[in-house]
């Protein structure tokens, strides 16, 4: 395990280096007083929303004057970048809850999307000798980042399966690369979500399910825009038009499947057909407590988590 942290390390100090690098270096501030915001995304179909309301014009709408994305490969490097680099960012609940529980003063400013039976957007990818969860047993597997809700998740799917979470080698793959690193033989088992979910079934690869379904049977929301408390204090009208914007997308993208493909497919850089094969996922604004609480629970029983948290202040209320 020590080749995986040093190698986790210096993916978060190169990547750390890359953001400052592609700000200029410069310092932070709580003010957004010219309108813009700043905003760090991920590489998935979880950034949906966001893109479309700036292509569509929806932050003007609702009060936000300027829009800037960066993508980020490594989301656990959100919380300590809010309100320097950039103002709202990107998070999972797991990354979001051990920050919050070291100090980071961090709120849900929206929902965004989750899991599902019907739409399931996690699959566990294996090698095409291994057909059963049980064999996954002391197996490497890529994760797109150790503390996520994924990783936790699939830790809980395989204790309920029988296979001991920690006997396995997880190490941090970049989204993309996962189906590449299986076929490659350099793991036994990846966690893929959407677009590269359509990827992975195009190239033949068995999947064993989806592990958020050992957490509930039902709709499970566990990823979010995240800022600081601060940020929103000093900003609650730009906080509530972003907000009020991934709204007006959520509703954009349902009644545009086809367009909302095109902008995905060039943003996630998968061709169109491989973006239309992916479900586009239920987007919501909502924060649930509930959901915070079973990924908290998760957590504290697969995780290593011993932190506390007060969920009712994760969760950004709005300026009225």
């Amino acid at each position: 395990m020590r080749g995986t942290r040093i190698t986790t390390l210096a993916t978060a100090l190169l990547a750390a280096a890359l953001a400052v690098s592609a700000c200029g270096g410069s310092g932070g501030s709580t003010s957004s007083a010219d309108g813009k915001i700043r905003v760090a995304l991920n590489n998935t179909n979880d950034s949906l929303a966001v893109l479309v309301a700036e292509q569509q014009g929806f932050f003007a709408k609702h009060g936000v004057k300027g829009v800037s994305t960066t993508t980020l490969n490594d989301i656990t490097l959100v919380p300590s970048l809010l309100g320097k680099q950039y103002d709202l960012g990107f998070s999972v609940a797991p990354i979001m809850l051990r920050a919050s529980s070291s100090g980071v003063p961090l709120v849900a400013v929206s929902g965004n999307n989750g899991d599902s039976p019907e739409d399931q957007s996690v699959q566990i990818f294996v090698r095409p000798d291994i057909t059963d969860v049980k064999q996954l047993q002391g197996k490497r597997i890529g994760s797109p980042t150790l503390t996520g809700n994924i990783n936790i998740a699939t830790k809980a799917w395989l204790s309920k399966n029988g296979v001991d979470p920690a006997a396995e080698q997880f190490v941090q793959v970049p989204t993309p690369n996962m189906i590449d690193e299986l076929k490659a033989g350099q793991v036994d088992a990846v966690e893929v979500i959407n677009p590269f979910i359509t990827v992975g079934k195009q190239a033949g690869m068995r999947s064993l399910g989806d592990p958020e379904r050992a957490l509930s049977p039902n709709y499970l929301g566990g990823t979010y825009w995240i800022a600081s408390k601060d940020w929103t204090t000093a900003n609650p009208q730009l906080a509530d038009g972003f907000k009020a914007a991934l709204q007006d997308a959520a509703q954009w993208i349902k009644a545009n499947n086809d367009k909302a493909y095109t902008a995905l497919a060039a943003y996630t850089k998968v061709t169109p057909e491989q973006a239309k094969k992916s479900p586009l996922g239920e987007f919501t604004t909502e924060v649930s407590q509930d959901d915070l609480k079973i990924w908290g629970d998760a957590m504290k029983q697969f995780g290593g988590f011993g932190g506390t948290v007060d969920y009712s202040k994760l969760v950004y209320t709005g300026s009225k």
